[in-house]
């Protein structure tokens, strides 16, 4: 007989088991591990500073790393801030300490947790601390100590320190299952405009803005922008672009041309990774390029009717604060 009879979902009062109920987690989460929102299980300094740090609500998913565990995960929360005390270091040196958010079951061959004082309510997940681990410590698999735990932050001290701050916290979380949005847009001006600023300016494609709904849960955005059919004359030109999502610019990518004939046609591109703000997240934002033209230049520098814009942004779910 098989070893697990009854798989899900078999109605008629079937028992089912555990087993199976994590095969069906470890299913919805793709076999990943980590938080499942941006926000969820960060960790912090207390309002005032002391000797514990605070892990926030959230929720999480956990690999099942106990014998027998393959093609299981756990799915766990927190519901409110918990409190992980955090031991003062001495004098000769600083430490590192690694705070996860561990599933301890004790209802797990070979496992060694406890049984809880009451089985039906556990609790079976903790916010624990693993204290004096390497300074690049990352993942919690690093350790081999086969714990069904994910990063929440790895926690450097500094000598002589028992007062924990935010700057002393590396964040560690992942979230298992990061969501993507692409979203293309393009647009052409409508009208001839000459590039002559020296420094950024939206112009000549000021009619070529678009609006976008950034996701709520978008951390990210990878940007790449593009203008096609710049109109050049004889001479030399050489400035900058970048995009505008928001209040947010890319970094910026620098364009140069030589011109011998009397008129030609130049392509530019630009692309970043930026970050989203709060604030920008589950809203409504007006996209654009923006580019300048080195006051050296000779040659003169516009977009008309024949020129075209892209803007091919991917919106990347994260971490976030």
């Amino acid at each position: 007989m098989a070893v697990d009879p009854v798989p899900w979902f078999v109605g008629g009062g079937a028992i089912h088991s555990p087993e199976v109920a994590r095969l069906l987690a470890f299913t919805a989460f793709r076999g990943n591990e980590g938080i499942v929102g941006p926000i969820d299980l960060r960790v912090r300094a207390l309002s005032v500073p002391g000797t514990s740090v605070r892990v926030g609500p959230g929720a999480a998913a956990i690999l099942n790393r106990a014998a027998g565990g393959a093609y299981q995960s756990y799915a766990g929360r927190i519901t409110s801030d918990e409190q992980v005390a955090v031991a003062a270091t001495g004098s000769g040196s600083g430490r590192s300490d690694l705070v996860v958010l561990r599933v301890e079951d004790p209802y797990m061959l070979g496992e060694p947790w406890q049984d809880p004082e009451d089985p039906a309510v556990g609790p079976y997940v903790f916010p624990r601390l693993i204290s004096g681990v390497p300074n690049t410590t990352r993942t919690v698999t690093q350790l081999g100590l086969g714990y069904s735990a994910i990063p929440l932050a790895r926690i450097d001290l500094p000598p002589s320190t028992g007062t924990i701050t935010d700057g002393m916290i590396v964040d560690l979380r992942r979230v298992a299952n990061p969501r993507r949005e692409r979203v293309v847009v393009t647009g052409n001006p409508t009208v001839v405009y000459n590039l002559t600023a020296t420094a950024w300016v939206s112009a000549p494609w000021t009619n070529v803005q678009p609006a976008v709904d950034v996701p709520a849960w978008a951390v990210r955005a990878i940007v790449r922008t593009s203008i096609n059919g710049v109109s050049m004359t004889t001479g030399n030109a050489w400035g900058g672009l970048r995009a505008r999502v928001g209040s947010v610019t890319t970094q910026g990518t620098s364009w140069d041309e030589q011109i011998e004939t009397t008129k030609d046609r130049g392509f530019w591109r630009d692309s970043d990774t930026i970050a989203i703000p709060a604030a920008m997240r589950g809203t409504t934002q007006t996209v654009s390029l923006e580019a300048y033209k080195n006051s050296g230049s000779t040659s003169t520098v516009s977009a008309d009717t024949a020129t075209s814009l892209d803007f091919d942004i991917e919106w990347v779910e994260a971490a976030a604060s």
